[in-house]
């Protein structure tokens, strides 16, 4: 069953443990930034409620529709017309809600690798500017994921020792996957999700996306974490 993700500050922690960590409340270093991204989450992942709840309504109202209204006779006849006619709005309607559910989590993906970019450049400026003396509107980010790694390993921060970072470079990779070619290909089989699903496709899946706002989450939260420690020592 298809749910709404939750950010760290929405999560129903009463339910259950399955939502993010806490962002640090008192990261010194980035409490600018750190307060920009949980409501970047925040906003983020009230659309994704938006639209999910705007389909729950619509898919109430046709549950609603009793069954024997879209029930025809066998005769030829106007009240038989309206219940074809009904019943295919109905079939209608409810494929493009599933088509709707799929088309939302897959450009939520798109999205949330995007806020993992924006807010790496913004911890690297930071994590440069402040080991380095150089102002940070001076700093220019790298673009590429392996940069990213090799920068921040140089600096003594291994990104694959983030919290949660399997998941969040999951999340990458299917972004890139929905970007360019939406099948399940070599790129994905590697992790456990996808290992048996090889050339399916994405558009027709259902996919994990609370544990993909976890990842990214958990994974930049984690890293800011790592850079303010070499930053106060």
């Amino acid at each position: 069953m298809r749910e709404p993700i939750y950010s760290d500050m929405q999560y129903p922690h009463y339910r259950d443990s399955n939502g993010p960590i806490p962002l640090a409340p008192f990261a010194d270093q980035y409490i600018d930034i750190v307060t920009q991204l949980r409501w970047r989450f925040f906003d983020f992942c009230r659309i994704h409620h938006i639209i999910y709840f705007e389909i729950d309504r619509i898919n109430k109202i046709l549950n609603e529709i009793p069954k024997e209204y879209m029930v025809n006779s066998g005769e030829e006849s106007l009240e038989d017309l309206a219940r074809i006619r009904l019943r295919q709005s109905v079939l209608d309607k409810d494929i493009e809600n599933k088509r709707i559910h799929s088309f939302t989590d897959q450009m939520m993906v798109v999205g949330l690798w995007a806020i993992s970019e924006q807010f790496m450049a913004k911890i690297y400026r930071r994590h440069a500017s402040r080991t380095s003396g150089v102002l940070e509107k001076d700093v220019k980010p790298p673009y590429r994921w392996s940069d990213f790694k090799k920068y921040f390993n140089e600096c003594g921060i291994n990104l694959e020792l983030c919290e949660n970072y399997t998941n969040a470079d999951e999340c990458r990779e299917l972004n890139n996957s929905i970007k360019h070619d939406p099948i399940v290909g070599d790129s994905l089989i590697k992790y456990q999700f996808f290992k048996t699903l090889i050339g399916q496709d994405l558009e027709n899946m259902e996919l994990d996306m609370q544990r993909y706002l976890n990842g990214v989450s958990d994974f930049l939260g984690s890293l800011i974490e790592h850079s303010q420690k070499i930053i106060r020592a």
